[in-house]
């Protein structure tokens, strides 16, 4: 059977989860390649401040990460145009920034192969020390996710299981621990920390596996509508699908959790 993808695409975190909120949305985006011809929400300008800002934010934390002198960057945050991204950066080198050692890898991209599909990564940092291995990614969202919702993501799957399978970490000693912490703008004091084992990731990898097969097995028809409709007013697709629901409002599309974490790290990165 041919796949209605190509040869060596590659699963990220973005389009598992794409497929898990709803097939037909990835058959739209990934398979036809269909553009976006509707707004995630009726403030449009509104969220293109809030998209805008949160990229200028990660490029301030990227930059603090490779070296580039404190004090200038304190400053490009200070007449940034949106004074939340001064207020974010702050919070970031008060907190978390301050408390990082080790090996860091900022902006760091791994890719995997299990069970033969292709599976890549995009960390905002990757830390290791004294043999435990963080993952960090930074969020500027309104509200913060409930620890639950972040576990159930694929985030959490993806990001720990590629860094697994890295030869130097998989082939290392059994003690090697992988952590993956997330840091809101909206409690820089309480991030939230999973913790993976041999058995999670395991069980992650099997879930992965299993979709990435069911996706490269499946036909046209088998991309089916979402049944949960109130995601369609979250949904840039919307209008190919004949369900007439009026798009939600700013307040409404960024205060719930139908902005994935996926979801929010492309508008935040351009992905």
């Amino acid at each position: 059977m041919t796949s209605l993808l190509p040869d060596k695409f590659i699963f990220t975190q973005s389009n598992l989860q794409t497929y898990v909120n709803c097939k037909h949305q990835f058959y739209l985006r990934y398979s036809q390649h269909f553009l976006w011809p509707s707004p995630a929400s009726k403030d449009v300008l509104v969220f293109e401040r809030d998209r805008q800002a949160g990229s200028r934010f990660h490029q301030l934390a990227h930059q603090l990460l490779l070296g580039l002198p404190a004090g200038n960057l304190a400053r490009s945050a200070e007449n940034d145009p949106d004074p939340r991204v001064q207020h974010w950066f702050e919070m970031f080198t008060r907190t978390v920034y301050r408390n990082l050692s080790g090996i860091l890898f900022p902006e760091y991209t791994l890719t995997a192969k299990p069970g033969g599909i292709i599976l890549s990564a995009k960390y905002d940092l990757l830390q290791e020390e004294n043999g435990t291995y963080t993952i960090y990614d930074w969020k500027s969202s309104r509200k913060k996710p409930s620890k639950s919702w972040l576990e159930a993501q694929m985030q959490s799957k993806v990001f720990p299981l590629v860094l697994s399978l890295q030869p130097e970490i998989s082939a290392g000693s059994p003690e090697r621990r992988i952590r993956m912490v997330y840091w809101e703008v909206t409690e820089p004091e309480q991030p939230v920390v999973l913790e993976f084992g041999f058995g999670k990731l395991e069980q992650d990898r099997s879930e992965i596996c299993e979709l990435a097969s069911q996706i490269q097995l499946s036909l046209p028809q088998d991309f089916e509508k979402t049944e949960d409709v109130q995601r369609c007013r979250y949904c840039v697709y919307r209008s190919y699908c004949n369900r007439p629901v009026e798009p939600a409002s700013m307040e409404a599309y960024l205060s719930q959790e139908y902005l994935a974490a996926e979801e929010e790290e492309e508008l935040l990165n351009g992905d």
